[in-house]
């Protein structure tokens, strides 16, 4: 079973356990209590936790787990992400990905050919930003349209078209 990151506690929230959260994606909305969810810094080292509830308001989102019981618990569990398997999680669109299975694959740009391989991504408010590593070192690459990012699943890469002097792209960059 593959688990897909889906949100990150930020805290605990009140005196029964409840933690704030930030989603990345949906799911959490669909599950019913007793239901399993992961914890953990990655989806490798993350147990599972019973599900009790799921609820966004005005002020932000928040989850309850059960055996999740005090504030302090609660904080023990602060900066770890939340994992669903990935059949729970609705695609957003035909150009969503999941960060971790664009980990590894090479990064082509539509006029340079292969320019790096992606080392991570990390999560933007608006945009995931992909970093990768080429001959000039390591590279960010915002996901965004304008950029022509896409994942080519079946290619085993991600497809940008990089202007011209984009940095940290070696020979004729704004880096050099």
């Amino acid at each position: 079973m593959r688990l897909v990151a889906v949100a990150r506690v930020k805290g605990p929230r009140g005196a029964r356990g409840q933690m704030w959260v930030e989603p990345y994606r949906e799911g959490l909305e669909e599950k019913t209590a007793g239901e399993p969810v992961w914890a953990g810094s990655s989806a490798e080292g993350a147990r599972a936790l019973p599900f009790k509830e799921f609820f966004t308001y005005a002020k932000g989102s928040v989850l309850a787990l059960d055996g999740v019981k005090t504030p302090e618990e609660a904080e023990g569990l602060r900066g770890l992400e939340i994992f669903l398997p990935e059949e729970a999680v609705p695609s957003e669109d035909p150009d969503a990905f999941f960060t971790d299975e664009v980990l590894g694959l090479s990064v082509t740009d539509a006029r340079r050919g292969r320019i790096g391989t992606v080392v991570g991504v990390d999560a933007g408010k608006a945009y995931w930003v992909i970093r990768a590593r080429g001959e000039g070192g390591e590279f960010e690459v915002p996901a965004v349209k304008g950029l022509g990012v896409a994942v080519d699943r079946s290619g085993g890469a991600v497809r940008v078209d990089l202007p011209d002097g984009y940095p940290g792209l070696g020979e004729g960059s704004d880096a050099d």
